[in-house]
């Protein structure tokens, strides 16, 4: 098992996916786990802006196709 060496979690200011239970927008976050100098793992995670309590991981869509543009990051090693 690989151990990560740095984590960081970086909100997602243009992700434009919608909840898959209700349609409302949702906000979503990216993590990025480097797990030693080759491998990396990235992992979007979105949320519905309502409370029906939907969360999951999704496939990272902007509105750009482009790279998601993060807003406030943080960065953590284990």
């Amino acid at each position: 098992m690989n151990r990560a060496v740095t984590i960081t979690v970086t909100d997602m200011l243009d992700y434009f996916g919608k909840c898959p239970r209700c349609g409302y927008p949702a906000t979503a976050s990216k993590t990025v786990r480097h797990l030693g100098r080759i491998n990396v793992v990235i992992e979007v995670v979105a949320t519905c802006g309502l409370p029906c309590g939907w969360s999951g991981q999704v496939p990272e869509t902007t509105m750009t196709g482009q790279p998601s543009v993060g807003g406030h990051g943080h960065t953590a090693s284990p």
